[in-house]
């Protein structure tokens, strides 16, 4: 005898602990092919940035309005838009079927000037090309995901503090709450930076002149001591690791200058005048 297979409804679906996932294979089920092509890739951004496997009833209106800034980092003012109405969408359906106790899709709104304006100008980052190498953009897309994932642990703490009914004296809500705005900010950087950078091929860096990526050997005048720094764009600078900012004294002093050539730069110490030994 066949085994009859029962189809969960909406109803029973709700009775439960929901997911973000299956909340989305709900609604797109009921979508025309068409608009159902044109919804899914949206809404899959919104649930792989959320957190699938979170119940819908932990969403938060803080959450739904950083993805709206996330939206706007990524795609200009028109597209942004269009990408916006799907998820609205999806959350108006939520409420609807009282999946959610609140209209979380009044919180999807995009923010004037979060997005480049005026041909690039407003951010100083959508507008400009940024140039990384390859370490640095591998570093950034690492960082970028541990951020992801810390922002759905962050997120699910949160829900957890909040079940806590005497919140006028909840640290643990409170302490979740700014942590998780910390790493939502920093996240909208890193993409923005990803968004607008180009990786550096060492291949095509020029040997005589100092650019962004050049490998450069600095020798002291005065004291014939060798340094060796990588110029790199502010973002990721890091001293530590022998990567110096262009916007840095040194870097700002050797950027576009020859082998051969002496500069000086003006330092804590004093006046300091290296000779560019090397650059590759």
């Amino acid at each position: 005898m066949a085994t009859k297979t029962e189809t969960v409804s909406p109803s029973k679906a709700a009775e439960a602990s929901l997911s973000v996932t299956a909340s989305f294979q709900i609604y797109v089920s009921q979508l025309a092919d068409d608009s159902k092509q044109q919804a899914q890739p949206e809404i899959v951004k919104f649930v792989r940035w959320v957190g699938g496997e979170r119940s819908v009833g932990s969403l938060t209106a803080s959450e739904v309005g950083e993805f709206s800034d996330s939206i706007a980092s990524r795609a200009s003012s028109a597209a942004a838009a269009d990408r916006a109405a799907h998820v609205k969408r999806y959350l108006s359906f939520l409420k609807k079927k009282k999946y959610i106790a609140v209209n979380l899709s009044q919180h999807l709104r995009l923010r004037r000037g979060r997005s480049a304006t005026a041909g690039g100008r407003g951010s100083g980052i959508s507008g400009n090309v940024i140039r990384l190498t390859k370490s640095g953009y591998n570093q950034l897309k690492e960082e970028l995901e541990g951020l992801q994932k810390e922002r759905i642990k962050l997120a699910e703490e949160i829900h957890r503090a909040a079940e806590d009914k005497d919140v006028r004296e909840n640290a643990p809500l409170e302490a979740a709450r700014e942590s998780q705005g910390m790493v939502s900010s920093r996240i909208l950087q890193i993409e923005a930076t990803l968004k607008s950078s180009i990786v550096i091929g060492q291949q095509k860096l020029d040997r005589e002149t100092v650019r962004i990526g050049s490998n450069v050997r600095l020798t002291d005048v005065g004291s014939g001591r060798t340094v060796r720094y990588q110029l790199v764009d502010p973002r990721e600078a890091n001293p530590l690791s022998g990567k110096i900012s262009i916007a840095s004294p040194v870097g700002a002093a050797i950027l576009g200058r020859n082998r051969g050539d002496e500069v000086s730069v003006q330092t804590p110490r004093g006046e300091q005048v290296y000779r560019i030994k090397s650059t590759g």
